[in-house]
Parts: C-alpha cells; structure tokens; sequence
C-alpha cells in the first residue's frame, strides 16, 4: 500500500508539473499567433495541430534521443528521471493546448476585438481581453491535455525507465503489475489513477466556474 501511495504521488507530481509549464508556454504562444498577422502563420497553426497527431511513443524516443549519452542534451543527465518523464509529456501537452486555445482564441467576435481598439486598450490589454472571453476554452484545452498525458505510458516507460522508487508512475505501475499477473495492485492503481484524474478534473471546472460566476457579477 505504501508503495502505490509513493507512486501516485510521483504520478501526480509528474502530471501536475507537465500540464503546469505546457500552459505557461502554450497559452501565451497561442495568444500571440491569433493576436498578430505575421509570414506563414497559418504553417505554425498546422504544423501544431499537426503535432497532436504525433504518437507519444515517438515523441518518448525523441526525447529519449536527446538526452542519452550520446545526445545533445545527454550532459545534463537527465534519462530515466521525473524530469525526462516531465519533459515528454510536455511536448505531448503543447501541441494540444495551443491547438485548442487558438481555436477559441480566433473565433472571439471581430466586434470586441473593433471595440477594445476604438477604447483605446494597447495591444497587452486587448490580448487580455480576448483570453478572458475564451476562458473557457482555455480550461478545455487544459483538461484535454490532461486527460491525454495522465494516462500516457508508451513515451514515460521509454525516458523514465519505469524504475521502483523513482520513475514509476502509476500508467506504467498497471503495465507492470498486469505482467506479472498481480492484478489486485493494477486494480488498486486503477481506481487510484480514476480518483485522481477525476479530482484534478473536478477542481479545475470548480474554479472555472468560480471564475464565471465573478465575470458574471462584474459585469
């Protein structure tokens, strides 16, 4: 029991902090794509839309490429940590957060964006205005991604090694568990994994809604 409750709070650690910087550098980048009219926008939105395509156990060898011995970023010794677990499920989670968020972000009404101009909001100000119309979507895209790296296995079993004690994690606790035919552990995994998913869900539509209600009163 006590090892399920060391990996599940290594799952939520690794999931947690994937999902946290893929939003810090998605959102904001997506921001400034529907924002400003620049030379081959419209390949930087495919290419990214293209990339939630990509199959996670790839995007686990590319990084598993770049951080081994032999790679570019093999100095900082980071294969078969948290961190290369981190660092994959990040350029899982990018892709999809951008994607979702820019979808949002150009279907705001071209009127609010006319009028924020006419009231004369600089351009900061009017890209604030615009995500806080597409709140909602943001949390969506945020809860996608979620969804898609807290159940990954493929790209975290291939950088993190699924090691006892410091890589492993609860998707790859139940590959582990199955094999060696001890089922009550992946079951208990299982619904561990199920009860964490559906509270980092639920608090983030709770605030989500908060946050609605105050736009709400303000307004």
């Amino acid at each position: 029991m006590n090892e399920i409750a060391e990996i599940s709070l290594r799952s939520i650690y690794v999931n947690s902090s994937a999902i946290l910087i893929s939003t810090v550098i998605a959102v904001p980048l997506a921001l400034v794509v529907d924002f400003f009219s620049f030379k081959f926008k419209k390949t930087v939105v495919l290419t990214f839309q293209t990339l939630t395509g990509v199959p996670p156990v790839l995007i686990g060898l590319l990084v598993y490429l770049l951080l081994s011995r032999n790679g570019p970023m093999g100095n900082l010794d980071l294969l078969f940590t948290s961190a290369a677990m981190i660092f994959a499920q990040v350029l899982i989670a990018i892709p999809i957060i951008f994607s979702v968020c820019y979808s949002h972000f150009s279907k705001v009404d071209e009127k609010l964006r006319i009028i924020m101009k006419t009231l004369g909001a600089n351009k900061f100000q009017q890209m604030m205005g615009i995500l806080e119309e597409s709140f909602a979507g943001v949390i969506n895209a945020i809860l996608t991604a979620f969804g898609r790296v807290v159940g990954e296995v493929g790209a975290v079993m291939i950088v993190g090694g699924n090691i006892s004690g410091k890589t492993r994690i609860l998707t790859t606790s139940i590959v582990l568990y199955t094999n060696m035919g001890r089922f009550e552990s992946a079951i208990i995994s299982g619904i561990v994994l199920l009860c964490i998913a559906f509270t980092i869900n639920w608090v983030v539509i709770f605030i989500s809604n908060i946050w609605r209600v105050h736009d709400a009163v303000r307004d």
